[in-house]
């Protein structure tokens, strides 16, 4: 498995590409991301917040799709071949899956 950094989050943790060879029997993203942490400290205030959810505007994808739109989110498999891109925080202007999936989103139409 694979870990690829882009932009600003390529600069915080100081490389390109992480392998990810073993972990440890649990095989999910939020695995995989608690392992990123414990490597890269730094980030972890990008990536959950205090429930240990996923920040909605870190983009992650998993072979290129948006694992917010997997049945387990965080908690889904991932494969030895997988390969994870992660890019810096988004900041402004953002619309994501989490706002439009909140009941006052489809109100306020």
């Amino acid at each position: 498995m694979q870990v690829r950094f882009y932009a600003n989050i390529r600069t915080m943790v100081g490389q390109e590409i992480f392998d990810v060879a073993d972990l440890n029997g649990n095989k999910t993203l939020r695995s995989l991301l608690n392992l990123l942490i414990e490597s890269f400290p730094n980030i972890q205030p990008y990536l959950f917040n205090s429930k240990n959810d996923l920040l909605p505007d870190m983009p992650i994808f998993v072979n290129g799709r948006n694992p917010r739109l997997e049945k387990l989110g965080v908690d889904m498999p991932l494969g030895a071949d997988d390969v994870i891109s992660m890019f810096s925080p988004i900041s402004s202007g953002k619309m994501n899956v989490e706002v439009m999936r909140e009941p006052t989103f489809n109100e306020r139409k």
